[in-house]
């Protein structure tokens, strides 16, 4: 009897030391499971870190192959559409500040490079910047024989979250809504300013229409860039008819391929063609526009006056441009360009006036060429450093002189509805001597 007790007390034991053995092993293995994967999560966190903070590579000069290999590596990680990205593995957030740091270290980049018809080169540029605790971004063409002056220049949207995506840099959308040079928006206010174009636009109430339809508003736009300006001119709340003239069919590539410039577009006409001969056309053929856009700069950066192009102030076009008097000679010419025939009654020609400033002597040679055309015409400074810009039209006395507080007045209208803010500083710029 007493064996058969010890026997059993013994078999208990042995079960109870079974069972406390196993829970032991549980307890371990649980704890090896753990620290397998705290071990895991470290080496990710740091290989994430340094992938990141000092990448052992050139990010700009990444070969198809490596693009791929680093693009698969983040997209082994999950990013969190909320507020940051964050792989999933807990407490290992991949920092945005890093990322922000490796564009703004490497800026610039070159994105690309291409050549004009007449060999004059540039250079693709995308740039970074922190300002007021937020990235900023730019894309430039610039000169390549002068770093120091830019063809176009387009603000990019900045995305509310930065990730991997954004390494690449071709991926930024170019931002409309921002003209980085002050003198394109003042161009596309011009023809408002002086009463050209208008927000309130008379409506063809013809008895065939079954609703008063808004008529299309004329622009004709001579030189394109990176087709920024055209951006802008498409926010605005008016039915338009653009006709943009470009000489070079390497800027129009240009502006498709980096600058988000629409291959078609209702209303919009790209000509690649000589600006002069496109105005010959339309004077020829009769055509008319609200507002003419004079932005053709000459291509090499060593040039006397950038901007206009000397064709558009040869003599012999200068005095084709004017509008003949009754009894004129100047009527017998048949091939006569008339830029005072595009504009019509009640058309503005704006002119961007620009050229270094060792040769800013000249700009007033410009100025006085284009004034001995037109009925009347206002040179405007728009840049501190004297950079004008000059409206001519074929309304008699229509001046900033003698119609400061009208032209401010819609100025301001153009200033409420695309919230800018071009009057106060226009205003400040050109004071009218008593």
């Amino acid at each position: 009897m007493r064996d058969s007790v010890r026997r059993r007390r013994q078999t208990a034991k042995e079960i109870k030391v079974k069972i406390v053995e196993r829970a032991a092993c549980k307890r371990g293995f649980q704890k090896k499971g753990r620290l397998v994967v705290a071990v895991a999560v470290t080496l990710a966190c740091l290989i994430f870190y340094f992938h990141l903070a000092e990448p052992p590579f050139d990010l700009e000069n990444l070969t198809d192959d490596e693009r791929a290999e680093l693009k698969s590596v983040f997209d082994r990680a999950t990013f969190s559409k909320s507020h940051h990205a964050q792989i999933t593995a807990p407490n290992c957030r991949l920092a945005e500040p890093a990322l922000i740091a490796n564009l703004t270290a490497n800026s610039p980049y070159q994105l690309g490079r291409f050549c004009d018809s007449g060999g004059d080169c540039f250079v693709v540029e995308q740039r970074y910047w922190q300002m007021r605790g937020g990235l900023r971004a730019q894309r430039l063409i610039m000169y390549e024989l002068n770093d120091k002056m830019a063809l176009t220049m387009a603000n990019l949207k900045t995305p509310e979250i930065i990730t991997a995506h954004h390494l690449v840099h071709e991926r930024w959308a170019v931002d409309p809504t921002i003209l980085s040079f002050s003198y394109n928006l003042m161009q596309i206010a011009a023809g408002f300013m002086l009463e050209g174009l208008s927000f309130d636009p008379p409506r063809n109430d013809s008895a065939a229409s079954v609703q008063p339809v808004q008529q299309l508003q004329r622009v004709l736009q001579i030189g394109m860039g990176g087709g920024t300006a055209t951006g802008y001119l498409r926010m605005l709340p008016i039915q338009l008819h653009l006709d943009i003239v470009e000489l070079e069919p390497a800027v129009y590539a240009a502006a498709k391929r980096w600058f988000d410039f629409p291959d078609a577009a209702p209303n919009i006409n790209v000509h690649i063609m000589d600006g002069v001969v496109f105005l010959k056309e339309a004077a020829e053929s009769g055509l008319t526009y609200d507002s003419v856009i004079l932005d053709a700069s000459s291509n090499s950066p060593t040039a006397a006056v950038v901007c206009p192009h000397p064709v558009f102030m040869a003599d012999d076009v200068m005095d084709a441009m004017s509008k003949p008097g009754e009894g004129d000679e100047r009527l017998k010419i048949k091939d006569q360009l008339s830029f005072s025939q595009v504009l019509g009654a009640h058309g503005v020609l704006s002119v961007n006036v620009f050229m270094p400033e060792e040769q800013e002597r000249l700009q007033e040679e410009v100025i006085r060429k284009f004034e001995a055309h037109f009925r009347s015409c206002s040179a405007l400074k728009i840049l501190a450093n004297g950079q004008k810009l000059l409206v001519c039209s074929n309304r008699d006395g229509f001046t900033w002189a003698a119609h400061r507080t009208r032209m401010l007045d819609n100025l301001e209208q153009f200033d409420e509805v695309m919230a800018t803010a071009l009057a106060p500083y226009l205003d400040q710029l050109n004071p009218v001597k008593e």
